[in-house]
């Protein structure tokens, strides 16, 4: 049997490797240790973060939700406009709609609890990042 995290995990990677946003798709960095990423020379790509949480107690029916937060950035050069990387945001809240269903190769489904939101951009050295925050359960 395959640890629930690691199934939740799954799905929202597959889920977030399907963007394919821009003519050639924007790369997608993908929190994986052993996998080194290197920014493309403009500047533009997105990024992806799992903020699982604690796992909540839902009754004996239900046995027990596990919850969390996926964080998919776009990643900006300085200095372009906000423009261009809301669009992107905004590309980013389709693929993740609420409603969404996910699953894992193993079965376990995830899905989009709360419709995805854009936060407030955040300038960093050369780039501005502009983090869609994706509430899931499974």
């Amino acid at each position: 049997m395959t640890y629930k995290a690691a199934e939740v995990y799954d799905a929202l990677m597959i889920k977030a490797g399907t963007l394919a946003i821009g003519s050639p798709p924007l790369p997608i960095d993908v929190p994986e240790p052993d996998v080194v990423f290197t920014p493309p020379a403009d500047g533009k790509y997105l990024s992806v973060t799992e903020f699982p949480n604690r796992p909540r107690w839902e009754g004996l029916s239900s046995g027990v939700l596990d919850q969390g937060l996926l964080q998919i950035t776009v990643v900006w050069p300085k200095n372009a406009g906000l423009y261009a990387p809301k669009v992107v945001a905004g590309q980013v809240i389709a693929h993740f709609a609420k409603g969404t269903v996910m699953v894992s190769s193993g079965g376990v489904k995830v899905r989009i609890v709360n419709e995805p939101w854009i936060a407030p951009p955040i300038t960093e050295g050369s780039e501005v990042r502009v983090p869609v925050t994706i509430p899931w359960q499974a």
